[in-house]
């Protein structure tokens, strides 16, 4: 049952007690104004209106929230904090003799929270508050860019990944009927009571250790097969996911041969499950030579005079960051969606300019061009002109945009044209004729490339952009976004918008302290 927070002031109040805190400070912020932030009634949805017992204020909790992203701490930490730093005390209106709750409140606070799509309330509050004190006018300008959010589980290794999916079927059927999970563990090679340890092998030979990879994944296979030949007990929906999950782990690092003999797979999978701890963390890359394990935390910053972030949104890391963007322009009210974006190449594709340009959200980001070899004609050296049909080259030949019965559209120059041009050897060296190939997002490339070809458009673009890598670093650094504090993306994006809700109050906390009351 939803209890609300108690306005009444007592003896032992720490607020009467301590005296005034730090001008300008986070919590002075929460004390003066934390009503203004969060509220009881935000989280009506999440509680009973009149059955079982009391609840903890959820504006109580939701304080406690922003102060565990801002400095940092774990649960424990936290309510060690909460009873007796007397600062958190006076933040979050409580007695001096308050002695905080089990740390496992927030554990369940947050759960109900994802429960209940509350994930980014604070978010929401502070631009709310934002819009309120004048320091946010929809629809503005904004920024998008992303950032490596490294994952909470280990990285394992094939073995290890292996072993793991076997003990989770196996935990799964013990669940679900445990004389066939004892059926089932007895019939195995391998021991799995502790499945991070390996089997004994020489694994610094490759030939031995690729010999334990097949047995390891054969022990894998033969449980799948023992589990697929009852289909009753497929019936139970955790079972269906570790058998799911246990196949996909085979799957990824394994082929099977002629005889049916599982053979390690040579490379690397796109898409790899790296932990089944944490199935929905992946392999990413940053730049071509900075890679980490993860997600990709993705962020959208208004491009005003105090810029806050209205939208985040974690991904798989393997996740492009393009695709990215028209989930943060989802993500926020209608009211408050941008009429331009402004971002880096990864932005800047055709796929991703259709998509925002269906949603009426326009985008300034530089265009990919294709590596061309030195001394050759690029695509870009071509007139394109669409309302037309027609494409000239640069020696001045026309060509007809053609419709492929695939849905291509293509210009291909004439044969005779080609190999009497002067251009031929810059052209097409190795072809008979020159082809050039339309894509279905070329009206938008044309735009942005003649967007871009204006001076002053360009410059608003170069020294704009960046300003999103100062709230990113606040994101990643001081509030500790860098790295998931908990498994699974939605609790890793429960993380990141409460710590942008911290990003956001500092513009405003300094507002709201210049602002006499």
């Amino acid at each position: 049952m939803l209890a609300t927070e108690s306005r009444q002031v007592g003896f032992f109040d720490a607020a009467e007690m301590v005296g005034p805190l730090p001008e300008g400070s986070f919590y002075a912020l929460l004390a003066a104004h934390g009503e203004r932030i969060v509220t009881d009634q935000d989280f009506a949805e999440c509680y009973s209106e009149g059955r079982g017992r009391p609840s903890i204020p959820p504006s109580k909790l939701a304080k406690v929230l922003l102060l565990q992203h801002r400095t940092g701490l774990s649960d424990e930490q936290a309510m060690e904090a909460l009873a007796w730093d007397l600062r958190w005390k006076v933040a979050l209106g409580l007695a001096v003799d308050h002695t905080g709750w089990h740390a496992t409140t927030l554990t369940k606070f947050r759960a109900r929270l994802l429960l209940h799509g509350k994930e980014r309330l604070a978010l929401e509050n502070t631009l709310r508050l934002a819009e309120q004190l004048g320091l946010l006018d929809a629809p503005a300008e904004q920024i998008i860019d992303s950032t490596p959010m490294l994952g909470a589980a280990a990285t394992q290794d094939t073995v290890r990944l292996v072993r793991g999916g076997v003990r989770k079927l196996l935990d799964a059927l013990q669940g679900a009927e445990p004389d066939a999970a004892g059926v089932l563990e007895r019939g195995l090679q391998f021991d799995y009571a502790k499945p991070a340890e390996k089997p004994d092998c020489a694994w610094r030979k490759r030939a031995e250790r690729e010999r334990m990879l097949t047995r390891v994944a054969e022990d894998a296979e033969r449980a799948l097969t023992a589990l697929e030949q009852q289909p009753e007990l497929l019936e139970d929906e955790q079972v269906v996911a570790a058998h799911r999950l246990l196949r996909e782990l085979i799957g990824q690092d394994f082929d099977v041969d002629q005889g049916g003999v599982p053979r390690l797979h040579r490379g690397t999978r796109p898409g790899r499950i790296l932990s089944v701890i944490d199935t929905e963390m992946r392999h990413g890359r940053k730049s071509a030579h900075q890679r980490f394990d993860g997600y990709k935390l993705s962020a959208a910053v208004t491009n005003t005079t105090e810029p806050l972030i209205t939208a985040v949104a974690v991904a798989p890391a393997s996740e492009q960051d393009g695709p990215q963007a028209k989930v943060l322009i989802e993500a926020q009210p209608k009211a408050r969606r941008p009429e331009l974006i402004l971002g880096d190449t990864a932005y800047g594709i055709g796929p991703v300019r259709a998509e925002l340009a269906q949603r009426e959200v326009q985008v300034l980001a530089p265009v990919p061009e294709a590596p061309v070899k030195e001394g050759r004609l690029p695509k870009r050296a071509f007139e394109i002109d669409l309302e037309a049909g027609t494409v000239t080259c640069p020696a001045g030949q026309v060509a007809p945009i053609r419709t492929e019965p695939s849905g291509t559209r293509r210009a291909g120059f004439a044969t005779q044209a080609c190999q009497a041009c002067p251009l031929m050897e810059r052209c097409c060296p190795t072809q008979r004729r020159r082809q050039i190939l339309i894509a279905s997002e070329e009206e938008h490339l044309i735009a942005a490339r003649q967007a871009l070809d204006d001076p002053e458009t360009a410059e608003h673009l170069r020294r704009t952009r960046p300003r999103i890598e100062r709230l990113l670093g606040l994101l990643a650094h001081r509030y500790r976004a860098r790295k998931s504090r908990y498994l699974g993306r939605r609790k890793a994006e429960l993380q990141a918008a409460w710590a942008a809700a911290n990003v956001n109050l500092n513009p405003i906390g300094r507002h709201l302290a210049s602002t006499p009351a």
